[in-house]
C-alpha cells in the first residue's frame, strides 16, 4: 500500500526526471570537452550536445565568453526547473523550491568569498554557478558593493539579510569569512527542516541524513583548516555549522581534536567509515586539504545519485535531478574557465565532479 501510494504521487515527476536525465552529458561527452585544444574548441564541441540549441537560442555570438555561458546555461536549467516543479504536487513543489536555495547559498558564499580576499567582480563572476538570470542579476548586483558589510546590506531576502548580519560581528573579528558561511548554510537547513514538516517519518529521514553528511563532511573540511591554520577555540565554534542533535554530537567531538588523524578518527564512528578511511589515505600521502575537499564532493555526489537509482518514487528522486543537473552546469563552466586561462586537462578534471 505505502509503494502504491508513493509511486502514484512521484510517478509522474519520475518519468519526466528519467527522461530529462538520459540527455544529460556522459563521462564520454566530458572527456571530449576536456580533452578540446581551446575555449574555441570547447564551444564547438559543446555546441555538437544538447546544448547547442540551447546557446544558439540565447545568444547571437558566435563565440560565447565564459561570463555570456554561465548565463546561458542558468537560463536552460531555470526552464528545466520550472517545467519540472509545475509537475509536482503542492507539498512537494514547496520543498523543492526550498532545496533549490542550497544554489543560491553557494553561489553567495562564492560572491562573499571572494569580495573578502579583494578579488575583481569579473574574477568573482566566473567561478559563480547561477540556476536562473534572476540570480545572475542578484550576484552581479551584490559585486558592485564596496566591501562585505555593504553587500549584505543589499542582499533582497530580508531573514537571509538578518542572519548574516547577525554573524558580521565574528567575520569583523576573525576576519574570515567563515562565519558568514556558516549563517549562510543554517539559514537553508532551517527552510529545509520547514518544509519537510508535511512528510512522513520516512521522507523526512532520508533527506535529514544526506543533509548530514553534507554538514558533518564540510565541518570535518573546516576542522581539518583550522588545525593547518592555528584557529583558537572560539573561532573554530563560530565556524562550526550546527544542525540536528547527531550532528552537533559529532562537531562537539571533532572540535577538541589536535591533529587530523584524530579527526578522521571521529568520522570512522560515525556511517562514513569506508569515507573517513579514504580521506585519512589521501591526506596521509598528500598533505593537501584542496584533495580532501574534492574527495568529500565527489563522495556527497555519489551519496545523490544513489536517490535515484534503485526504488525511485521518493524525494531523494527530486532532489537527485536537482542536485546532478546542478554539477553538470557547474563542471562546463569549470571547463570552460579552465580553457579559456590555458589550463591543461589533467588540472581541469580535478576541478569538475563526475558522477
Amino acid at each position: 500500500m505505502k509503494a502504491y501510494k508513493a509511486a502514484k504521487e512521484y510517478g509522474f515527476v519520475n518519468a519526466r526526471i528519467r527522461g530529462h536525465l538520459a540527455r544529460s552529458l556522459s563521462i564520454a561527452d566530458f572527456e571530449r570537452l576536456l580533452c578540446s585544444k581551446d575555449y574555441k574548441k570547447f564551444i564547438g564541441a559543446l555546441r555538437g550536445t544538447r546544448y547547442g540549441p540551447v546557446i544558439s537560442a540565447a545568444t547571437p555570438a558566435e563565440l560565447p565568453s565564459p561570463e555570456e555561458l554561465a548565463l546561458v546555461l542558468a537560463i536552460d536549467y531555470a526552464n528545466v526547473s520550472h517545467r519540472l516543479t509545475r509537475s509536482l504536487s503542492g507539498k512537494v513543489r514547496r520543498f523543492a523550491e526550498s532545496y533549490s536555495l542550497v544554489f543560491l547559498i553557494e553561489g553567495l558564499k562564492t560572491v562573499i568569498r571572494g569580495k573578502h580576499v579583494g578579488l575583481g567582480k569579473g574574477q568573482i563572476l566566473r567561478f559563480v554557478v547561477p540556476t536562473s538570470p534572476a540570480q545572475s542579476r542578484i550576484f552581479a548586483q551584490l559585486l558592485e558593493t564596496e566591501n562585505v558589510e555593504k553587500l549584505i546590506e543589499k542582499i533582497p531576502i530580508l531573514d537571509l539579510k538578518v542572519a548574516l548580519l547577525t554573524r558580521l560581528p565574528a567575520y569583523k573579528e576573525f576576519d574570515s569569512a567563515a562565519p558568514l558561511e556558516v549563517a549562510l548554510e543554517e539559514w537553508y537547513l532551517r527552510k529545509i527542516m520547514a518544509s519537510l514538516e508535511e512528510f512522513s517519518s520516512e521522507d523526512k529521514q532520508r533527506i535529514v541524513q544526506l543533509q548530514e553528511a553534507r554538514v558533518d563532511l564540510r565541518n570535518v573540511i573546516m576542522m581539518l583548516r583550522a588545525l593547518i591554520l592555528g584557529f583558537n577555540q572560539r573561532m573554530i565554534n563560530a565556524s562550526m555549522v550546527r544542525f540536528t542533535e547527531d550532528s552537533q554530537a559529532f562537531g562537539d567531538s571533532i572540535r577538541q581534536r589536535d591533529s587530523w588523524s584524530g579527526v578522521l578518527m571521529q568520522l570512522r564512528k560515525t556511517r562514513h567509515t569506508g569515507m573517513a578511511t579514504r580521506l585519512r589515505r589521501i591526506y596521509a600521502n598528500t598533505q593537501d586539504l584542496a584533495e580532501i575537499e574534492l574527495a568529500v564532493e565527489d563522495y556527497l555526489a555519489q551519496q545523490i545519485k544513489k536517490q535515484i537509482t534503485g526504488f525511485p518514487f521518493h524525494l531523494g528522486t527530486v532532489i537527485g535531478f536537482f542536485n546532478l543537473k546542478y554539477l553538470e552546469v557547474r563542471n562546463l563552466l569549470s571547463i570552460a574557465v579552465g580553457l579559456e586561462k590555458g589550463e591543461p586537462a589533467s588540472i581541469i578534471r580535478q576541478m569538475i565532479t563526475i558522477w
